[in-house]
């Protein structure tokens, strides 16, 4: 692996955190994906936006319907959780912040966990550390949605936190990282690209490691409408990479994150290695070979690949996959798979270049599609095989694939075997659609056998102590900022353990205790809040976590909180005095811990050299079999036994290079302090512990007692003390509120009994020490002058030898004195005169804390003894102050000695240095299945919220069903609106508005009259009746059409349609439309004078604003009772069984032509009063006819109304009621009053109505042209109705404007046939009324049964 030419150092990718569609959260999640060929593509989610409604206002713009065919409904979306929910306390932000956060930033926060995670590094190894950032991104989503919003609604963070800078300063920021940072924008290539620079960082030594990434959102309609407009895009939303049915990219959001080091610098320190780069380079395309600044250039890429492949001196034969840009459009494909099959030249003899690109799978994720490449071939290389391209069917016939021996991917090749050949190499293409190349060289990682990595760490390390039975217990230990991520985190574990059972014990321990190392070396474990287990086996730990997820207690079990402040590492060592021992206490220890067993044994065997075989240390504390048979209470046997115990605690916790920064002791706990800290050698302390214990044990059983009391000095000298200090005295100071006292036995029963009596409330206990310590009783039996006489020797300074020195890190640690009360400087011996002192004076723990806490301040107090009897002393100690430190015990009296070590260690540090030496006391096995298990191991679980801040227009205008439902009145503008408005663009080129420019009076297009009203209706219909099961009338009064709204083929018109409700009026509008292009170019620059030539002067804009909009018509409208849906009542004859021409034509003749103008003709003055004159008569005879209109002839033009209830009666005496009534609106919404249904449509003619006979359907029709009200539909277009009981009119069509071709009936299950019979209905040009009825030479005609 290694190269000659430093400048070019191999780069080792160590970690990998990603997030694309298909709920792919992980390197290993993408993987399986692109194995499998999951589709992980999709429909826009509708809950995120609906482009059609965002560009409904718009899509009649074009004559032949393009730009609704190209707007985009698929692609690869991630779920809207995935940028929406964030963790701002996890990153000490405000919800107001992390509201105005870019989410593409947010997300690249959260993942820069979890990439920490993958690649093994805790949050403190990252702090501070000399690591450039460098992001690739160009989506611009954020910007957009922001700058959408009014200035009232913007805070003071959406500017600077919209911006493209804050992609790699987020991380540097918030992680601390203190290399270059740069993000950057070179289109589809900036993530690749954004490795190139990171790539350099590294080879210069300005950096140590390097972040890479790319991230891409699609969710602003804005975004996806540049797209649709651009044309690379596939409506379809598939990227057919090299597919001959390739038709455009497809859009996906996604991130991918990569951790970068130096390969020499990975191997150093036995990181995972998932590939190796070993060189990356870019370049510009410049104009050369391109017709547009859009469209790639093949001489650009061919520069690229000579340049790279020959600075690096790397044999392009080599390369066994190329993962290429690949984007799926007919252009770029063949421009790129001929370029490699030219530079790569392989010949049909040769093994075929391999292609293929992960858009297929995934979309095109532009500013993250290259590092989305990238993490495919690592992937590949880890799991050494090549997932199959998606989507394709056949070659795209440009590319020159024969000729060039290239295949793309289209099943799962695996790799060939690894032997002593070269490494697996592949390549990546990543192309900027400026013009922005680049190109990367990855190979395979095959370690050297000296940097062979085991379970992820250097080989060499197994325990030798397996050949006796393991006891040895496991810790697991998660970390999380809060109890809902702690709860999630544990749960997830739980979920991934239950899928991997073991096969035997010694796999499972293997297994164990990697997980032990993943969890305590490879993840952040300083976070506030944890959970600790500590576990034999299996079954115990599965007893513990679901114990843990049910929230209740169990052995083993611990849940706690750290410090809000960071621990500085300032611990204190506490040797207590005599009292917390026990028979059994160190026995699990003994038998699990190797280096306590070493220490117990050494101790052991000088105690038994200097009392001269007396009594053995070992046999009272390992092999004693019951509490009857110790002797440990005697103080001979407890001491000597509470040092041992000590100094193996001290030996055991400095071999997992746990360390004090400050050493204080307690009565006898003396000995083992002074030892540990430096100034006795072993053979001396061991001295000190024999002749004082067996000077005092002569006090033993002589009538001496010892007495807690919870009391303060002062307070027992007062209340308690006076006048018998002869007899009893003040042995200890513990606290403030602890003494302990000493003295006559019965004396000590009567204050126990006072205190009993007259302080009932206060805290008392008799130790269990048959002494009366520290008192006028030790001046008894000689022990002053034997132990001086037996001590004479010992001087007490700190040692010079490092080599009778317990451990030269503890000796630098400040000792602090209870003989004292105060710190020992080296100048203060601890000679025989002290260790006197130490018997016979009072203990001053408090005096000495008090000490600690003014020159030391340690934030962890670590008590060394079988039991915790100083933590309650110490906390009391700090009451009064603002310091909270840590008391943590190690052992506790009874219970199980590895749980209670294990515990507090976990609560003690964060540091590796301590885990990992932890780890070379375990027994160590390794795993005997692959380390792959570990790829799925559980990232960390973030306490989630809703973080989206989005102003409420804004999410209605992306998020509103706008399609227009009603093909006149279009689309209802719900926002930034202060009444009720629907926009439409008209289009008279469309098929669907083609019968407006039949609608013409002197060569002139004009808006009928009728149309408006429609609109009016229409608009009422959706503001009142939608959704109401009610009648009401609707009536339209003094109507005033102001200005004709002239139409052309050449230019389109928007109608805006306004109703004003509180005062019930209307409006019709029209005003030219704008679109791209020379409309928005200004001729006169930014000053745009060539608009208004002011735009200060107040008299200026307002004629600008008045000119802007036309108004066309304007009336009032009456409602009697919004609870009423607007119907006519219709009653049919069960007469009528079959049709004939006969009754065709009697029906229209009952409608006759009353000498009303012609269609397309306009109305003189003249004329006009002759049409009102047979106005009343027409009235009268189509009321009678069909019911269905109503005239005012009080005004000059028509207005719609609906019979009011009341007049049911009136006409169902002119009407016989059938069986079936029918509700006919003027809006076309049928009811079937029998039925109870509602059946809507306004885009085809279509009958939906129970007809007893023919009579009735043929009014149906002809209701649908009353004032002109058409449907859009062609001259061909033929429709059936829907079938209701007898008869159903079949292939019938529109012919023009005017006119009704019906072909067919059918009765029952009998099909009729009839000669076309054609309608023509004539209407006033411009009010629309029906002026005349005809059917032009056709009468007689025959029934055909078919």
């Amino acid at each position: 692996m290694a190269t000659s030419n430093n400048r070019l150092e191999p780069v080792a990718i160590v970690g990998i955190a990603c997030e694309f569609a298909g709920d792919i959260h992980s390197a290993n999640d993408l993987w399986y994906t692109l194995k499998d060929s999951q589709d992980v593509g999709s429909a826009i989610p509708r809950d995120r936006l609906d482009l059609e409604s965002y560009c409904a206002h718009m899509l009649n713009k074009d004559n032949d319907g393009q730009l609704h065919q190209k707007l985009i409904r698929r692609g690869y979306f991630l779920s809207n959780n995935q940028w929406d929910m964030f963790e701002p306390s996890f990153f000490g932000l405000s919800d107001a912040e992390a509201g105005s956060i870019e989410p593409c930033h947010r997300l690249l926060m959260l993942k820069f966990v979890h990439l920490l995670d993958d690649a093994g590094y805790s949050m403190e190894k990252m702090d501070g550390s000399r690591t450039s950032v460098h992001i690739g991104q160009f989506s611009t989503d954020h910007a957009i949605t922001s700058f959408r919003m009014e200035p009232e609604h913007r805070s003071r963070f959406h500017g600077p936190n919209s911006l493209l800078y804050n992609a790699a300063a987020r991380l540097s920021y918030h992680f601390n990282l203190q290399g270059p940072n740069v993000s950057l924008d070179v289109a589809c290539s900036s993530s690749l690209e954004a490795v190139h620079l990171a790539v350099q960082s590294l080879r210069t030594n300005e950096v140590d490691m390097a972040i890479c990434a790319g991230v891409n959102a699609v969710y602003s309609p804005e975004n996806l409408l540049y797209g649709s407009i651009m044309g690379a895009v596939s409506p379809d939303g598939r990227s057919r990479s090299f597919s001959v049915d390739a038709n455009g990219y497809a859009k996906g959001d996604g991130l991918g994150l990569i951790l970068l080091k130096r390969l020499s610098d990975a191997e150093r320190d036995g990181d995972r290695i998932y590939c190796v780069l070993r060189d990356v380079l870019s370049n510009h395309d410049g104009s050369e070979d391109k017709n547009s600044f859009v469209v790639p250039s093949a001489a650009g890429q061919a520069r690229l690949l000579s340049d790279i492949y020959k600075r690096t001196n790397f044999d392009p034969q080599r390369i066994f996959y190329i993962e290429a840009h690949g984007t799926g459009t007919p252009v770029g494909d063949p421009i790129e798979a001929n370029c490699l099959g030219r530079f790569f030249n392989r010949s049909s003899l040769e093994p075929p270049l391999l292609i293929g690109s992960v858009k297929s799978n995934l979309g095109h994720t532009e500013g993250a599609a290259g590092i989305a490449g990238l993490i495919k071939v690592a992937m590949c290389m880890h799991h050494r095989a090549i997932p199959p391209n998606m989507h394709f069917t056949s070659l795209n016939p440009r590319i020159e694939a024969q000729r060039y021996n290239l295949h793309v991917v289209q099943h799962s090749i695996p790799f060939p075997p690894s032997t002593d050949t070269d490494p697996i190499a592949m390549c990546i293409n990543s192309f900027g659609m400026g013009g922005n190349n680049v190109h990367a060289i990855v190979e395979e990682y095959r370690p050297s056998a000296k940097n062979s990595i085991i379970d992820g760490y250097r080989n060499g390390h197994v325990n030798r102590h397996h050949q006796i039975e393991n006891k040895q217990y496991f810790i697991f230990l998660f970390s999380t900022k809060t109890r809902i991520s702690l709860k999630d985190q544990v749960a997830q574990f739980n979920q991934w353990l239950q899928k991997r059972p073991t096969s035997d014990v010694d796999n499972d321990h293997a297994f164990f205790q990697r997980i032990s190392q993943q969890l305590l070396l490879r993840r952040t474990i300083s976070y506030i809040h944890l959970a600790i287990f500590v576990f034999a086996n299996r079954q115990q730990l599965q007893q513990q976590l679901d114990a843990f997820l049910v929230e209740q207690t169990i052995l083993g079990l611990a849940i706690e909180l750290r410090p809000a402040i960071a621990l500085s590492q300032k611990i204190c060592f506490v040797f207590s005095g005599q009292g917390p021992q026990w028979w059994a206490m160190g026995r699990q220890l003994y038998e699990s811990e190797p280096v306590f067993t070493r220490w117990i044994q050494l101790i052991d065997a000088k105690m038994t050299k200097i009392n001269n075989g007396e009594w053995r240390l070992l046999e009272e504390l390992i092999d004693k079999k019951s509490e009857d048979e110790s002797r440990i209470n005697d103080t001979n046997v407890a001491q000597p036994a509470l040092f041992a115990i000590q100094v193996g605690l001290a030996a055991l916790l400095v071999s997992w290079n746990i360390y004090p920064s400050t050493i204080v002791s307690h009565s006898a706990g003396d000995q083992a302090a002074a030892f540990v800290a430096g100034r006795l050698t072993l053979q001396e302390a061991v001295r000190i512990v024999y002749h004082q214990s067996r000077l005092q044990n002569r006090n033993t059983r002589q009538g001496g007692r010892m007495l807690a009391v919870s009391m303060s000095e002062e307070e027992v000298q007062n209340k308690l003390l006076k006048g018998i200090e002869h007899l009893v005295c003040i042995a200890v100071v513990n606290s403030p509120r602890s003494v302990t006292l000493s003295g006559d036995e019965n004396i000590i029963d009567e204050l126990q009994q006072t205190l009993s009596t007259f302080y009932p409330n206060v805290f008392k206990a008799r130790l269990r020490i048959e002494n009366a310590f520290h008192s006028y009783q030790m001046d008894r039996f000689d022990i002053e002058k034997e132990m001086l006489s037996s001590l004479k020797d010992i001087q007490g300074l700190p040692l010079k030898d490092s080599q009778q020195i317990f451990n030269p890190k503890c000796a630098k640690a400040n000792l602090y004195s209870s003989v004292t009360g105060g710190k020992l400087s080296d100048q203060i011996p601890v000679d025989a005169h002290y260790w006197w002192s130490n018997v016979r004076q009072c203990v001053r723990f408090r005096d000495a804390m008090a000490s600690i806490q003014q020159h030391d301040a340690p934030t962890v107090f670590l008590e060394l003894s079988p039991h915790p009897v100083l933590a309650t002393s110490i906390g009391e100690c700090y009451q009064s102050t603002n310091s909270h430190p840590l008391i943590l015990p190690t052992l506790k009296r009874k219970e199980n000695e590895q749980i209670t070590l294990l515990t507090s260690l976990a609560q003690l540090t964060t540091s590796s240095h301590v885990w990992q030496q932890y780890f070379q006391t375990r027994d160590v096995l390794p795993i005997v299945d692959n380390e792959q298990i570990f790829d799925d191991f559980p990232l960390y679980a973030f306490d989630l919220s809703s973080c989206w801040y989005e102003l409420k227009d804004s999410v209605v205008t992306c998020l509103t069903n706008c399609i227009p439902i009603h093909p006149l009145l279009g689309v209802h503008q719900l926002t930034g609106q202060t009444s009720a408005t629907w926009k439409n663009l008209l289009n008279v080129n469309l098929p669907q508005y083609a019968y407006l420019k039949d609608h013409k009076i002197q060569d002139t297009i004009l808006f009928p009259a009728a149309a408006y009203l429609e609109l009016v209706t229409a608009a009422c219909h959706q503001l009142f009746l939608s959704s109401a099961n009610k009648q009401c009338s609707l009536v339209l009064k003094q109507i005033k059409f102001l200005k004709a709204l002239s139409l052309n083929e050449h230019e389109l018109t928007e109608v805006f349609t306004q109703i004003i409700i509180p005062i019930r009026e209307w409006f019709v509008y029209s005003r030219p439309w704008t679109s791209s292009g020379s409309d928005c170019m200004r001729s006169s620059g930014m000053a745009s004078i060539d608009i208004v030539d002011s735009f200060v002067n107040p008299e200026t804009l307002n004629q600008y604003s008045l000119r802007e909009f036309t108004l066309h018509a304007h009336g009032y409208i009456e409602m009697d009772g919004v609870q009423q849906k607007l119907t006519t009542l219709l009653s049919t004859s069960a007469t009528y069984n079959t049709w004939s021409t006969s009754d065709a034509t009697s029906i229209y003749r009952q409608t006759p032509n009353y000498g009303i103008p012609s269609n397309n003709c306009s109305l003189d003055p003249k004329e006009e009063q002759r049409w009102k004159s047979n106005y009343t008569q027409l009235r009268r005879d189509m009321m009678q006819t069909s019911g269905a209109l109503l005239l005012d002839d009080t005004r000059n033009y028509p207005a719609l109304s609906v019979i009011p209830k009341e007049w049911e009666e009136v006409y169902e005496s002119a009407w016989k009621k059938g069986e079936n009534a029918f509700t006919l609106p003027f809006n076309d919404l049928y009811i079937n009053k029998q039925a109870n249904e509602t059946v809507s449509n306004f885009t085809k003619p279509r009958i939906r109505a129970t007809v007893n006979d023919h009579s009735t359907a043929r009014l149906l029709l002809l209701y649908n042209h009353l004032f002109g009200i058409r449907r859009p539909c062609s001259g061909t277009d033929y429709y059936q109705t829907f079938n209701r009981d007898n008869i159903t009119l079949v292939d019938f069509r529109y012919r023009g404007i005017d006119e009704i071709q019906v072909t067919g009936f059918r009765v029952g299950n009998k099909t009729y046939e009839v000669d076309d019979i054609v309608l023509a209905l004539g209407f006033d040009g411009f009010t629309g009324a029906l002026l005349n009825i005809d059917i032009p030479g056709q009468s007689g005609k025959t029934l055909r049964e078919k």
